[in-house]
């Protein structure tokens, strides 16, 4: 990672609260935590046995008793497998793990910049957690990779990243009832609501949370798609969207989501059909876990280096205005104000002309936690079936299983 995020939260222990009224007692506190539980198998492919999958993800819980509404936030199609911190390929401290399962040993294959290292990029999304969790919102980011495809690895758009979702919000739903997995992570019982759910996706999962599969869910109160690499289908939302677009962006195009969110303000289903675009931001400097730059000049898809963020600014806008939005849709606001951050000029506007007005307002850049300290918590137990001893996976690059 070569934009260092600020640490201003020790995962465990309690941020600043702005309320002087009270202090929260130590069950209320803001915390994030990683956690792992024991590898499972999805049934979503075309393989009789199924598809394998990790269970990780970062759960931040924000101050006051609760319960609190849940925004599951994704990441995108990433390559996953990497022992070489070189750039421009792979970040120099990205957040890894171990999976034997997917991962070759170095050089596997005729790819000498792949090998036994997992990223966890799940991780590289903890600034989305963190800042939900200041506006009251128990956020969750998870683990969407499976060897469906070796070198992607991601799963089925449609039924993976909708099992995955059902399957973390069931463990949220556990340890909001007493039921830890074996996972140690204090203050989360009787503070969860899951019946009330927002979804962020990054890239391919900004597609997904386009789709009409996860207009679909119950519960549903918000979206908002970062960057996101869209499908052919046009969303279906009832509830308010948000489209946040990089204007440097190197993978999807500066114009990503656009003519879907058009396609939705002109349908009429929902009020707010925003999109917006933000100067100087590439599409992969806003997960940690990637590399933010296309060159050692700092330069990114069609914007020399002057004209790029840094990457923890943009990191920090599409996190903030994340946040604020879905705080905003959650409470039924008449109309939506955005943090604006300074460098960063954020523009657009609800593309639904008879809804509510979308506009920005200044404000100030917020520090995240540095995702290596975040505190990790681990077990063996399956919130998944497990995986058969018999099930092989091919590790040549972008076969299937």
């Amino acid at each position: 990672m070569t934009a260092t995020l600020a640490m201003t939260l020790v995962c465990g222990a309690s941020e600043a609260s702005a309320d002087t009224t009270s202090t929260p007692k130590p069950s209320d506190r803001a915390s994030l935590t990683s956690y792992q539980l024991a590898p499972g198998l999805l049934k979503i492919t075309s393989s009789p046995l199924g598809n394998p999958t990790q269970v990780h993800g970062v759960l931040g819980m924000p101050k006051g008793k609760g319960p609190h509404p849940v925004v599951v936030v994704m990441h995108g199609s990433h390559h996953n497998c990497a022992y070489s911190d070189k750039p421009p390929y792979f970040p120099r401290k990205p957040v890894k793990a171990q999976w034997p399962l997917v991962c070759a040993k170095p050089g596997d294959a005729g790819n000498p910049n792949l090998g036994p290292d997992y990223l966890r990029h799940d991780v590289g999304l903890s600034h989305v957690v963190q800042a939900l969790t200041r506006k009251g919102f128990a956020a969750v980011s998870i683990d969407v990779v499976s060897p469906e495809t070796w070198w992607s690895g991601e799963t089925h758009p449609e039924k993976g990243y909708t099992e995955l979702i059902n399957a973390h919000l069931r463990l949220l739903s556990d340890l909001n009832n007493g039921v830890n997995h074996g996972l140690n992570i204090p203050g989360v019982q009787g503070r969860i609501d899951t019946s009330r759910v927002g979804l962020v996706g990054h890239s391919r999962a900004g597609g997904y949370v386009l789709s009409p599969q996860a207009a679909k869910r119950a519960g549903l109160f918000g979206a908002v798609a970062l960057e996101p690499a869209a499908g052919a289908e046009k969303p279906t939302h009832k509830v308010p969207v948000l489209n946040v677009r990089g204007g440097c962006d190197e993978d999807v195009e500066p114009s990503a989501g656009l003519e879907e969110m058009k396609d939705l303000a002109k349908s009429g289903s929902t009020k707010v059909a925003a999109d917006v675009l933000l100067a100087g931001t590439g599409h992969r400097m806003l997960n940690t876990n990637l590399p933010p730059t296309d060159t050692k000049e700092g330069g990114v898809g069609d914007c020399p280096a002057s004209k790029v963020a840094a990457p923890a600014a943009a990191q920090a806008q599409a996190a903030q205005i994340t946040a604020s939005f879905l705080d905003q849709a959650l409470h039924g606001a008449k109309s939506y104000r955005l943090p604006a951050l300074k460098g960063l000029a954020p523009k657009g506007g609800n593309l639904r002309k008879t809804g509510p007005a979308v506009t920005f307002h200044q404000a100030p850049q917020q520090t995240f936690t540095n995702p290596h300290a975040i505190r990790e918590v681990t077990s063996k137990q399956r919130l998944l079936p497990a995986i058969p001893k018999d099930l092989k996976v091919n590790k040549t690059p972008g076969a299937d299983i």
